[in-house]
């Protein structure tokens, strides 16, 4: 443990205080691994209910109760709650003046959805230290991703320059995407993000590559890689496999369509876990089937069938956590080569890259792992790169620490 990091308090602050994504996993994940080490953690979320993991871990949990943004048509006033959230203003300050600030850190993950950046602003007035994990690129961008829904391609424009404004990307509507300019013009004008925000939890250099442009120039950023709660087993004979998995959202940013198309190019078969908007045009397929969303145990289950994963997004992503999963159990991945995924698959050794967008070059790598030779190779090179050195809840926490006490 770092010098003095048992006297310090740890505020992680959050959209929710239950899982429903990444962000939250993760947050979630090191409140409870922080606690365990002896450090005082107070979760501070919007939206319940709260997690069963969170609840028993004895970390303190301040929850608003509030309802994030998804429940705008029910509730009009959480639009306004999403530019600027007093209630979560008023709750933190609150708690603030009850603690030391010379021995207190806010940890930022998830905030769009419910808190908003008003939470952000209260820190640099308390003269508190502050760090922010970038799990997306809402720092910069309006829609949190550099990516055009409606043209389904990556963005090239400025983040909130005119044309950035003028150009409606939104998956929803035009109006929407205005909404998140408004947002986001509120986070950098008033919320103080990301110009008082000076130190950034990175979780791959592309995502940082990305945002940089957009951040202090004297902030100070910390790589660390998201825990993988995974126990080590032998690895999994990949060739005795016929499926090619894929695990996430069944929406077009995915590459879904892509992933459709070259898997009846080669008559593979798909399992795709998860849920989405092409659910049906996937299961209309007879060569794939879908799940839906299941557990996490369940998706381990399902891991154990797969050949390889394939990760065929068409947007840029942060990190990539499934394919770090797959890895684990001696799964090689595919991944299109503008997913920040590539940086752990070593292109012909623990898996393979292949061209955005493109169907025909994923049906080239689909049609490469029907060799038994190939794949098994491929699998326990990802197997063996993965548990060299792996990112466990321990490992995680341990390093976090180091960071906290760099701060």
């Amino acid at each position: 443990m770092p010098k003095n990091m048992h006297n310090k308090t740890i505020i992680i602050l959050n959209d929710y205080a239950f899982v429903n994504g990444g962000a939250s996993k993760v947050a979630i994940d090191e409140a409870v691994g922080l606690k365990k080490t002896g450090a005082r953690v107070i979760f501070f979320a919007a939206c319940a209910p709260i997690a069963d993991e969170l609840a028993n871990s004895g970390v303190e949990i301040v929850c608003l109760g509030q309802k994030d943004l998804a429940n705008f048509g029910k509730n009009p006033l959480s639009m306004l709650q999403g530019i600027w959230n007093f209630k979560a203003t008023r709750e933190l300050k609150k708690l603030l003046k009850t603690l030391d600030a010379g021995n207190t850190i806010i940890h930022l993950h998830g905030y769009t959805k419910a808190l908003s950046a008003s939470v952000v602003r209260v820190a640099p007035a308390q003269k508190l230290k502050i760090i922010c994990t970038l799990h997306d690129f809402f720092t910069a961008c309006p829609n949190g991703a550099f990516f055009d829904y409606v043209a389904v391609a990556s963005c090239q424009k400025r983040a909130l320059s005119v044309s950035c404004v003028a150009r409606n990307c939104d998956k929803r509507a035009y109006h929407h995407k205005l909404f998140r300019v408004v947002r986001s013009l509120v986070q950098k004008h008033f919320g103080g993000l990301p110009s008082g925000v000076k130190n950034y939890i990175t979780l791959s250099q592309q995502s940082l590559n990305l945002l940089r442009p957009y951040l202090p120039k004297d902030a100070k950023f910390y790589a660390l890689e998201n825990p993988i709660a995974a126990e080590k087993l032998p690895p999994i004979n990949v060739a005795k496999n016929q499926e090619t998995i894929f695990v996430g959202r069944l929406d077009a940013e995915k590459g879904i369509e892509i992933l459709l198309e070259a898997a009846e190019k080669t008559a593979s078969k798909l399992t795709l876990v998860g849920d989405g908007a092409l659910r049906g045009l996937a299961q209309a397929r007879g060569n794939c089937r879908v799940t839906g969303w299941v557990s996490p145990a369940q998706v381990w289950s399902e891991l154990g069938n797969a050949r390889a994963l394939v990760f065929p997004s068409l947007w840029y992503e942060t990190y990539g956590l499934v394919v770090a999963e797959a890895a684990a159990r001696g799964i090689p991945a595919i991944v299109s080569d503008i997913s920040a995924a590539v940086e752990r698959v070593e292109n012909g050794v623990s898996g393979w890259h292949f061209k955005s967008g493109d169907a025909g070059d994923l049906a080239r790598v689909l049609e490469l792992i029907k060799n038994d030779e190939i794949v098994t190779r491929a699998g326990i090179a990802a197997y063996n790169n993965f548990w060299k050195n792996p990112p466990t809840s321990e490992q995680h926490t341990a390093q976090l620490l180091k960071i906290y006490d760099d701060l």
